[in-house]
């Protein structure tokens, strides 16, 4: 396998992991306590992990993150 192949199914675990987590939170958001536990717990570590690291730090990720996809968007 090619560093490329690995680097692109590396960024697609990414993509899924955080296409996870987001659903996790909007099925938190519609469906609150009866989302089940394991949405609840997902949404409560996501609520403290957004607390404990500083607001820079989480602003540089969402602009790295948006880099991302912004580049990946014009290179297709």
């Amino acid at each position: 396998m090619s560093f490329e192949t690995i680097s692109r199914i590396g960024w697609r675990v990414i993509e899924l992991a955080l296409m996870a987590v987001l659903f996790c939170l909007l099925a938190h958001i519609i469906l609150g306590d009866a989302s089940g536990s394991f949405v609840h717990s997902v949404a409560l570590n996501a609520i403290q992990f957004s607390q404990d690291v500083p607001t820079g730090t989480l602003v540089g990720f969402g602009l790295i993150v948006f880099l991302y996809w912004f580049l990946k968007s014009r290179r297709e």
